[in-house]
């Protein structure tokens, strides 16, 4: 027989029994859909996770002196104006930033406070960090005694909170509030967090003109005028990061006077976030295998389902084969008739997966606070019909197989 009048059976006999068809077509539904909307949803997690992970990055690149392992040499090494001039003379740079840190006593209203002091370049800073402002400006080039200070420096560190263009006194010199960062929420947790977050940001060159405390209860030498902590630089959006800081690094050897064996610095750039999307990637295959689980519930449905079937059929089996039909189109009219309702469960599975999943990926996005956007998994889709389809045509061939093999005379006895 050819195979389009075989299917036409095969389509008949599955729309003879309505009932047992769409019970069996059900459970390959409820593994696809399982399937689907645990992939889909499970792809738009791990994509939204590491998005925001990634966003939290910033796209500055630090520049530290280290030494050399292995290094005999007493002085440590130092960051100076000459890697500055380096730098600002490297094309694939848009930004050069210096970090001069230290820490000295600041005094307000009576009161005094221990206080982590950054200083920075007033003319780039505001160009380049993350912070954000709840009051006041950005420090600028034309300042020399204005400092930024945070918002548990502003409000909790002193009896009296500190409002802008009110003078603090820092070390032995007194500098006019500017500006007040907004509130970390990640910090604030009694003395504990404050001391962390009691931060002032001035301009460089006024940390170098600080006196300390002998009093103090820090230990901290002061700072030599020239030398920076670290150098904070960023790269133009459309530059190769890697071929850039290759080049970086080669300059900067070059003015340094070293090798790769003895290299007195270290450029650390921002590192993607790979883990929690590998840990999502890792969960969301195992939940698949045990949504798959369902999918051989499934096939041993369409098995049965076609052991009943060939049964039912036994007669007309025996009449078909009376009047020519061969072996293999007996088979091949079972497998036909097993795959068509594998083939329907993975069509109907994929419709309400894709449907689940957008439920998912909508609660998903509310909880995290992100935009909705429509996801259906390629590979899902792949694994909808490939599956179906092939746990059809497995599930029918013993039954087929079976029938097949039933002697024309046999069959025609059966009532």
């Amino acid at each position: 027989m050819k195979p389009l009048k075989l299917f036409n059976m095969a389509s008949k006999m599955v729309k003879g029994s309505k009932l047992r068809s769409w019970i069996t077509i059900l459970g390959i539904v409820i593994g696809i859909a399982s399937v689907i909307a645990i992939i889909s949803a499970g792809d738009y997690l791990s994509t939204s996770v590491s998005d925001q992970l990634n966003d939290m990055l910033s796209d500055e690149i630090t520049l530290t002196a280290s030494a050399a392992q292995g290094s005999d040499d007493d002085e440590d090494p130092e960051l100076t104006d000459m890697d500055v001039l380096i730098l600002n003379g490297i094309s694939d740079i848009e930004y050069v930033d210096v970090r001069v840190s230290t820490r000295n006593e600041v005094r307000f209203a009576g009161g005094r406070e221990t206080a982590t002091i950054t200083g920075v370049d007033p003319a780039v800073w505001s160009q380049m960090t993350d912070e954000e402002l709840s009051a006041g400006r950005f420090l600028q080039a034309s300042d020399s005694n204005a400092v930024i200070i945070s918002y548990y420096t502003a409000t909790e560190a002193f009896d009296r909170e500190i409002g802008i263009n009110q003078m603090i006194t820092i070390g032995n010199k007194q500098f006019k509030v500017v500006g007040i960062l907004e509130e970390d929420e990640t910090q604030g947790f009694g003395q504990m967090g404050g001391m962390s977050s009691n931060t002032i940001y001035m301009p460089y060159e006024a940390v170098y003109t600080l006196e300390l405390d002998d009093d103090a209860s820090y230990s901290i030498s002061e700072k030599e005028e020239g030398v920076y902590d670290e150098i904070i630089f960023t790269l133009y959006e459309d530059v190769n990061q890697t071929t850039a800081l290759e080049n970086i690094q080669k300059k900067l050897m070059m003015s340094r006077h070293v090798n790769k064996d003895n290299m007195d610095f270290t450029i650390r750039s921002p590192t993607v976030f790979e883990g929690p999307e590998q840990i999502i990637s890792m969960l969301t295959t195992f939940l698949s295998f045990i949504a798959g689980i369902s999918l051989i519930v499934g096939v041993t449905g369409i098995s049965n389902t076609m052991f009943t079937t060939v049964l039912e059929k036994t007669r007309e089996i025996g009449i078909m084969k009376a009047i020519g039909a061969k072996n293999k189109d007996i088979m091949l009219l079972f497998v036909f008739n097993s795959a068509i309702i594998g083939l329907v469960g993975g069509f109907l599975g994929l419709v309400l997966g894709t449907i689940l999943s957008q439920i998912i990926v909508w609660f998903i996005a509310q909880s995290m606070d992100s935009s909705y956007q429509f996801v259906l998994s390629i590979k899902s889709v792949v694994i909808a019909i490939g599956c179906s389809l092939a746990a059809g045509i497995i599930a029918g061939i013993i039954p087929a197989y079976n029938a097949s093999k039933l002697k024309p005379v046999e069959a025609l006895r059966s009532e």
